[in-house]
């Protein structure tokens, strides 16, 4: 019989992966992504959420900080993990010699982490061309660095010209509470997103919304091409967001969720938009479509 093989490996198996003889029907590939409040309580039913969510919150959800619950081990780790990073892969992989120029790039993009990001203002502060930081936020997103979340329009091609957002799988390189607490969020989502795709064959991709004259929303899911859920983070506002009003009249049969981390009560608004604590959501998150 055919033995059942467990491969593990860093972002250099993405990457030669499309240099080398392809392995097209011969394998499944399962993306791994840091620890998240679901996937802890799975395995520890009686955790308390609200210290688990401190935890991630102030130590990321890679394992090694994260088991560790110390803010000072986690700093001193994460000067180091992107040490490695920028230093030994970068170099091995793209042969990029201007690490510093990267270096600076990565700081910009931690002070921007859910606002949408423009190419050629990055060049500017970088003094590089536009060209370039795409090149480089190519290769940031290859090394899982940081992963690119794209405004969501029917004409997808239109979608990807526009200028995207990007977050950390490191969220708390989000110094900002309301941008940590947005990318922490986006971690969990893309995470079930890739759960649902790499496990249940489901096509999943995960965007915002956004108008020309400003009116956004935080997560537009898709499920099969199907847009399944619009999802919009706050800290501590309970009230409906007003933009709901103006996307609701757009999408049918979308569940529309308000996350709030600080929530005295949660509520469902005729039209169908449910206000919920966040740490609970989280704690269960679920995308299927009856959810």
């Amino acid at each position: 019989t055919t033995p059942q093989l467990l491969v593990t490996g860093s972002a250099k198996l993405d990457t030669y992966k499309k240099v080398g003889d392809s392995l097209a029907g011969r394998y499944f590939q399962y993306r791994m992504h840091p620890i998240d409040l679901k996937e802890f309580l799975q395995f520890n039913p009686t955790a308390n959420s609200e210290k688990i969510f401190e935890m991630l919150w102030q130590c990321s959800g890679f394992p090694e900080p994260f088991l560790k619950d110390s803010v000072t081990y986690y700093k001193r780790w994460r000067r180091t993990h992107l040490d490695i990073i920028l230093r030994q892969d970068l170099i091995e992989l793209q042969t990029v010699s201007d690490i510093k120029a990267i270096e600076t790039l990565v700081e910009l993009l931690k002070q921007r982490v859910g606002s949408t990001v423009s190419y050629a203002n990055l060049a500017r502060d970088v003094e590089r061309d536009p060209k370039t930081i795409k090149r480089w936020l190519d290769v940031l997103e290859n090394l899982y660095v940081i992963f690119r979340v794209t405004p969501y329009t029917k004409n997808i091609s239109r979608s990807l010209l526009k200028e995207p957002k990007y977050y950390f799988y490191d969220h708390t390189c989000a110094e900002n509470t309301g941008a940590r607490l947005e990318n922490i969020v986006a971690n969990a989502l893309l995470k079930e997103c890739d759960y649902l795709s790499d496990v249940k064959g489901i096509k999943t991709s995960l965007h915002f919304l956004r108008t020309k004259d400003g009116k956004e929303l935080d997560f537009l899911i898709l499920q099969d091409n199907q847009p399944t859920h619009i999802i919009e983070i706050k800290n501590t506002d309970g009230n409906p967001a007003e933009n709901f009003a103006y996307y609701n009249k757009y999408f049918k049969n979308v569940k529309l969720l308000q996350l709030v981390r600080e929530l005295k009560r949660e509520k469902t608004y005729p039209q169908g938009l449910e206000i919920r604590q966040l740490i609970p959501w989280l704690a269960k998150v679920d995308l299927t479509q009856d959810s």
